[in-house]
């Protein structure tokens, strides 16, 4: 990794030493720069405005800002412009840009897509906000041609849904296929467990009691959830959706959401024995989900209906043979 994306938190220095980068050491990553942006002072967005008309030197770009210029100057007037650690006033998500684009530059598009979604889902900045992504991150991949093209190519949209049981490891699947569609840096990964936290307005890990898991607060979550992916696709961004989906009616929502949208829909369902879901929920530390063993024995004794529309894949095997063959499912589903 180049020292850029190093010197932007010492977190991220730790997980270069200690030889990974996982999701853990990547959330952390992306926490630090939040706590970063959080701190340093607001700046008028005039500035700034100018230095990415000045940046944009090709075509594609100075296309692409006049799309986007609009977006900026709210971004601005919200106060998201502000003066960072190289002194210069930066849009934020300028300035994650850069790490991004430290990681694609060095082969880890998969890490650069956990990174890009975990601060977006602890500093959220709504649909518009991931769409700039592909052109800060061309702008900020000076010295590498190819990136900068890559970063500029238009993708169609598409929706992907991984549901499944709680202990089937959909958020697993999820990051990990997060950087196989959309534009770069790859898909927005909603979350429902996510989703839960923060419309009780705490971080993404913070344990809910088992109050806050009623029929009317799920409901609360997938509205909110399908409505940032309704936002998300008609601002031409993939969406991955990681949630159990347990009832038709949820499954029929998202498959709705990619019909109006006039997006290929990919819907995969992971299985696993009740002992593996088990084993995987205890297993669990410092993850957005509060799912217990008898959440999962719950589940266990309820009918999620008909699947056939989606493709059912066995769980409780090495990730090596999980994740080629949902590669496998995106890349037969016409596009």
């Amino acid at each position: 990794m180049a020292a850029a994306a190093a010197k932007q938190g010492s977190t991220f220095e730790a997980a270069l030493e200690q030889g990974g980068l996982d999701a853990a050491a990547l959330h952390a990553f992306a926490d630090a720069i939040g706590a970063r942006h959080a701190a340093a002072a607001r700046v008028p967005g005039a500035a700034f405005r100018q230095r990415l008309i000045e940046a944009a030197r090709l075509p594609a770009q100075r296309a692409e800002l006049a799309r986007h210029i609009d977006d900026l100057d709210r971004r601005a007037r919200a106060g998201r412009v502000r003066k960072l650690h190289d002194g210069m006033p930066a849009d934020t998500l300028y300035d994650l840009a850069g790490a991004v684009a430290e990681m694609l530059h060095d082969g880890l598009p998969t890490e650069a897509n956990i990174l890009a979604n975990r601060y977006l889902d602890v500093k959220p900045q709504g649909a518009t906000g991931w769409a700039l992504l592909p052109l800060l991150v061309s702008l900020r991949a000076e010295g590498d041609p190819a990136l900068v093209e890559r970063a500029l190519q238009p993708a169609r949209p598409r929706l992907v849904v991984i549901g499944g049981l709680s202990g089937t490891g959909k958020s697993t699947l999820a990051r990990l296929l997060g950087a196989r569609i959309g534009r770069l840096p790859g898909g927005r990964v909603l979350r429902s467990d996510v989703f839960r936290k923060r419309l009780a307005g705490l971080a993404p890990e913070t344990r809910l009691p088992p109050a806050h898991y009623t029929r009317r607060s799920d409901a609360e979550t997938y509205e909110a959830m399908f409505e940032s992916a309704d936002d998300h696709l008609a601002c031409g961004s993939s969406v991955i959706l990681d949630a159990v989906f347990m009832s038709r009616s949820e499954r029929d929502v998202a498959e709705a959401l990619a019909s109006r949208a006039r997006v290929p829909f990919t819907g995969i369902w992971l299985e696993a024995p009740e002992q593996d879901r088990i084993a995987r929920v205890q297993a669990r530390t410092g993850d957005a989900s509060d799912a217990s063993v008898e959440v999962v024995r719950e589940q266990s004794r309820r009918s999620v209906g008909d699947l056939s529309a989606w493709h059912r894949m066995r769980a409780n095997r090495p990730l090596d043979l999980i994740v080629p063959a949902a590669r496998a499912v995106l890349e037969r589903t016409p596009r």
